[in-house]
């Protein structure tokens, strides 16, 4: 199926819809960062995934994230000298590093989350949304965000989205 010309309009908006999205959102993530003391939302990031993933593997963030394995050794090694997760070597592989939180990385995501609704713009545009429109079509809205992530990365690569919101409601609910 081509693009024919009101398509390609259409594209155009969408194109530069997603990227005004983005700057706000990749801006947040930083704020979000600086002011938990960590030197970038990559950081931030990688303690989301350890906290919902607890040992998980160096290279499984790195698929996830989409960022290259020894990016990620350099976020956890920085990580380290602030205490805030460790390192394992696998006892079946020697090459295999999984990551754990310790006590300080854990309150960090957890005051993280506390902040997240003041520090990312998303969150008051999202409820504007569901007050304009009401709670079936942001339920949509999400579905359709989880359709194009699916068709753009394959599910493998974004299971886990869906998984570590289940585990982040059972570890703040438990």
């Amino acid at each position: 199926m081509g693009i024919n010309n009101n398509h390609t309009h259409e594209l155009h908006d969408v194109l530069n819809t997603l990227r005004a999205i983005s700057v706000v959102n990749k801006d947040d993530w930083e704020a979000a960062a600086r002011r938990l003391q960590l030197d970038s939302a990559v950081q931030l990031n990688i303690l989301w995934i350890v906290y919902c993933y607890e040992g998980v593997r160096v290279t499984q963030i790195a698929e996830w994230t989409f960022w290259h394995p020894s990016s990620v050794v350099i976020h956890v090694k920085k990580m380290m000298e602030k205490e805030l997760v460790t390192i394992e070597k696998s006892d079946k592989d020697g090459r295999v590093v999984n990551v754990y939180l310790t006590d300080k990385g854990r309150m960090t995501v957890e005051e993280s989350r506390l902040q997240a609704p003041d520090v990312f713009r998303i969150t008051r545009a999202l409820e504007s949304l569901e007050n304009r429109y009401g709670r079936n079509v942001s339920a949509l809205f999400f579905e359709c965000l989880d359709f194009l992530a699916e068709e753009l990365h394959g599910q493998e690569k974004i299971n886990w989205i869906r998984e570590s919101d289940e585990k982040v409601r059972k570890l703040t609910h438990s």
